[in-house]
């Protein structure tokens, strides 16, 4: 589990042009967070093989207050769910991944749409959203056979995370946490890496709802159990694995982005057996993406961020996401891929929970 991250500065790195040394791994042999891992776990939910999973880091992230301001301030999926108009008004590349407070007031008890709340159950107990399902996200995760924590759960095990909140596979999946969306992104990356189409998140988070005033129940949501299964393969251009971030350091045509706090970059926090950084990574900590109230920074002031750190990428880069376990890193992903517009980005699931205790993987401090 990753420690609360606080606010932090933005840190530039320098781009190494040596990869020797790394302990590689074949794709077919990589077990950590890795494509072909995935595909397995895919094929064994496919025949009904049950791949049970222990300790979540991603669910189980800690929750922190909202990040400091750090600057100022549709189209329809389908008939029946409409995209709220707001986010087209601060230029995300795709709006429709956000929904506001009051599009989930409208449209939260229409029978296609799954509102599910993130929290910690005693939080969701004492009050939530009238209509919202509360999931475990320790479901969602795991400890790979190789001891990396916080790795994606298997296919099987995530889709019956689903059946039993009664999801189908064209359901809109509506997510909302109270920690700066860090959670819903992470719950996000992991539907979509399985497949599933339509996955939103409320912008603002259950602090702008209780803020705005709007209605709170304590009755659980009614909702029939289904028999959801993930039918395609895994969608192996948002995750990424150790051997490619191997190959990534000093390749001018891929970009690291280190989603951590500048104190875990440099290593003076140090998390895993080693501290630092991939060498050449680009530090810009998540929280610096999201306003005090929660919600996420305007996609001109998202992209002047990343652009100033040096996280530039054309439709032939590629940019890949880390932090600890994934999770900080999924927020990154989630905020370059569908709200500044980059084409290319990959969420490396193992993270310095991976590299930081791998023996061999090179590593740059800045103590």
């Amino acid at each position: 589990m990753e420690d609360p991250p606080v606010q932090g500065l933005v840190v530039r790195g320098w781009r190494s042009d040596s990869s020797g040394g790394h302990d590689r791994r074949s794709r077919e042999t990589s077990m950590s967070g890795t494509r072909s891992a995935i595909w397995r776990t895919a094929l064994l939910a496919a025949t009904g093989v049950a791949a049970l999973a222990a300790v979540a880091c991603g669910g189980d992230e800690a929750e922190p207050k909202p990040a400091a301001t750090v600057t100022a301030a549709a189209t329809q999926s389908n008939a029946a769910v409409p995209t709220a108009a707001a986010a087209v008004k601060v230029g995300y590349a795709f709006p429709d991944k956000l929904v506001t407070t009051a599009w989930v007031a409208e449209n939260a008890a229409k029978p296609n749409v799954v509102l599910l709340d993130l929290r910690k159950k005693e939080d969701y107990d004492a009050g939530h959203i009238a209509g919202a399902s509360w999931i475990n996200t320790a479901d969602l995760s795991t400890t790979d056979k190789n001891g990396v924590k916080g790795q994606i759960a298997p296919a099987d095990k995530v889709a019956a995370a689903l059946s039993a909140v009664g999801a189908k596979p064209d359901s809109t999946i509506v997510l909302y946490d109270a920690s700066n969306n860090l959670i819903s992104a992470r719950t996000l990356w992991v539907f979509e890496v399985y497949g599933h189409k339509d996955v939103r998140i409320m912008d603002g988070t259950w602090t702008l709802w209780r803020s705005e005033g709007k209605p709170v129940t304590k009755d659980a949501a009614k909702r029939t159990a289904t028999q959801y299964a993930f039918t395609a393969a895994p969608n192996e251009g948002i995750i990424a694995n150790f051997d490619e971030i191997v190959k990534a350091v000093g390749d001018p045509s891929k970009v690291v982005c280190d989603a951590r706090t500048p104190e875990e970059y440099a290593g003076r926090d140090v998390r895993s057996k080693n501290g630092g950084h991939v060498p050449g990574a680009l530090n810009v900590n998540y929280t610096l993406a999201n306003n005090k109230d929660g919600k996420f920074l305007p996609a001109e002031d998202l992209r002047k961020l990343y652009n100033d750190a040096g996280v530039k990428a054309s439709d032939s880069q590629t940019v890949y996401t880390y932090c600890q376990t994934g999770v900080r890193a999924a927020h990154s992903w989630f905020v370059l891929k569908y709200l500044v517009g980059y084409k290319n980005v990959e969420n490396y699931d193992g993270s310095w929970e991976e590299w930081g205790n791998k023996d061999g993987a090179k590593i740059e401090t800045s103590r």
